[in-house]
């Protein structure tokens, strides 16, 4: 078996594994990352016709979004839950809409790559001419699957982005689907450098934070991202009965929340959720968003890092009322303006220097395993198993793996071959 890492080696996003045995070739994940100046940056090349088919994790543009540039001839069967299709369509427009000249894709090379689906379910097993593979909840956004494969007569598991925890959103990842014998474990490590807080601790620190800003007489503008965090944010504002004021939900979210309605299969607790969607108000353009503006609201909307979309509508008039909220619940990365908010207070866009006002706060809601998670998850395989860590900082990664006293790989940089 050889396995190749075509992206996410030494770095979070850009996710992209090649596996492959002695008949057949397998590719986990071909995403992009995204440069200083917001151009995508893709993986390593692989060439389609190589290829006997490719599983999507699940539809987040770092584990999907350099996919349809594989299907422009030679298109080799595409794996993923129907959900997960749904949404990565979701996710390549709006790539196209925002960095199409940078693309080597365009509409048809998408519709190309939907016509090649195989939808799978979880607990579903394809064979391929003597090697397999199976599919199973990852835990990490709407649709998300592991994928456990047999090549040769060894066994593999890419987990994709997974969370053991559950949330209001999701059951946790089904990690006794999985054997605990396997050869291999390539496993996404975004987080070994510490623990998320207890869910019942955020969900209450963040909903006194938005509590506050209403009594106050202020609204709360929570920046989140399209596809997991804002359905989860709008179901934990809803089940602790925050709906005193209107929840908006905004731009690509309130897409991401109608297709997520259509598979209830995959959530955890579908009548919450029906509640939550039926709680909120959709906002349809720029007329709405200025009615919007004219009373009190909870407004949820991306992009999550304040970069660009329509929360960036909503800070610029909100940001510098004391009586308003902004909420970060999510990562932000450096050279971003929620960044730049947390680091001064502070966001220039574009000419314009906005100095803000309005509390300011961050919460840990994150769809990733934390640091108690991962060592959990490891534990979980044989002593004789090989886990490579991938989608990571390579430096967090090596004290992680010091700290476990347990030998594992860590990829350093895309492009790395384990060969066995």
């Amino acid at each position: 078996m050889e396995i190749q890492i075509l992206g996410g080696g030494g770095e979070v996003g850009r996710m992209a594994v090649l596996v492959k045995g002695s008949s057949h070739a397998f590719l986990m994940d071909y995403g992009v990352n995204f440069d200083d100046e917001g151009h995508p940056v893709f993986p390593l090349h692989v060439r389609p016709r190589d290829l006997t088919a490719v599983m999507l994790s699940h539809s987040h543009l770092d584990h999907c979004g350099a996919l349809p540039s594989l299907y422009v001839s030679s298109p080799p069967p595409l794996y993923a839950t129907k959900l997960t299709t749904e949404l990565a369509e979701l996710m390549f427009k709006d790539a196209i809409k925002l960095s199409g000249y940078y693309l080597p894709y365009e509409d048809d090379e998408v519709r190309n790559a939907l016509r090649r689906v195989v939808p799978v379910g979880y607990g579903d097993t394809v064979e391929f001419g003597g090697d397999r593979a199976t599919f199973i909840n990852a835990g990490h956004v709407p649709g998300s699957m592991m994928t456990y494969l047999e090549v040769d007569g060894r066994g593999l598991v890419f987990t994709g982005d997974f969370n053991l925890s559950e949330s209001n959103l999701l059951n946790g990842a089904d990690v006794t689907r999985l054997p605990r014998d396997l050869d291999y474990v390539v496993m996404e490590a975004t987080y070994t450098s510490g623990n998320h807080p207890p869910k019942e601790e955020l969900d209450k620190s963040f909903i006194e934070a938005v509590k506050t800003s209403l009594e106050e007489g202020g609204s709360v503008l929570i920046p989140s991202f399209t596809i997991g965090r804002a359905q989860e944010i709008l179901m934990t504002l809803v089940r602790n009965n925050v709906v005193d004021v209107p929840i908006v939900v905004d731009g690509l979210a309130r897409m991401a929340n109608q297709i997520i309605a259509k598979h209830p299969q995959f959530l955890r607790d579908p009548d919450l959720y029906g509640k939550a969607m039926k709680a909120s108000v959709e906002v349809l353009g720029n007329y709405y968003r200025r009615q919007v503006m004219r009373d009190q609201a909870v407004i949820i909307a991306p992009a999550g890092m304040l970069k660009g979309g329509a929360s960036l509508y909503y800070f610029k008039r909100l940001a510098r009322d004391k009586r308003n909220a902004v909420i970060l619940p999510s990562f932000q990365a450096p050279d971003t303006p929620g960044f730049e908010l947390l680091s001064r207070g502070a966001v220039r866009i574009g000419n314009e220097e906005i100095r803000v006002n309005a509390k300011v706060y961050w919460f840990d809601f994150s769809a990733h395993s934390g640091l108690r998670e991962l060592v959990k998850f490891i534990d979980y395989f044989s002593s004789t198993t090989k886990v490579i860590l991938v989608h990571t900082e390579p430096l967090s990664s090596l004290k992680f793996a010091q700290a476990l006293g347990r030998e594992l790989y860590v990829t350093k940089v895309s492009g790395e071959r384990i060969i066995e």
